[in-house]
């Protein structure tokens, strides 16, 4: 691992706690968003492109061996609930 700031390793724990809860809620939130007032719906949507970036972000840290051993196993998790619920995102996206 690289050196890395206190600073950029809170901010990776945050990226990292945020998205694996995100994610882990979609299933959740494909059952009850049909119950959502449509504002509400359309706003949940939308919010996913700046997660999506935060993702990518999290992605060149990664990439840049700035993770720490515990940050790699979060991005472990956060990867295979992207994968399990990414066709959950893309149907929210396309209704």
């Amino acid at each position: 691992m690289a050196q890395v700031s206190t600073e950029l390793h809170e901010h990776i724990d945050y990226i990292l706690d945020h998205l694996i809860q995100l994610w882990q809620d979609l299933p959740r939130v494909e059952k009850e968003i049909g119950q959502w007032d449509l504002v509400e719906q359309i706003d949940y949507v939308e919010e996913w492109t700046p997660r999506e970036e935060l993702r990518r972000k999290l992605e060149r840290y990664a990439a840049k061996g700035l993770l720490g051993k515990s940050q790699l196993e979060r991005y472990a998790k956060l990867q295979r609930l992207v994968s399990e619920n990414e066709a959950i995102l893309a149907r929210l996206r396309n209704s």
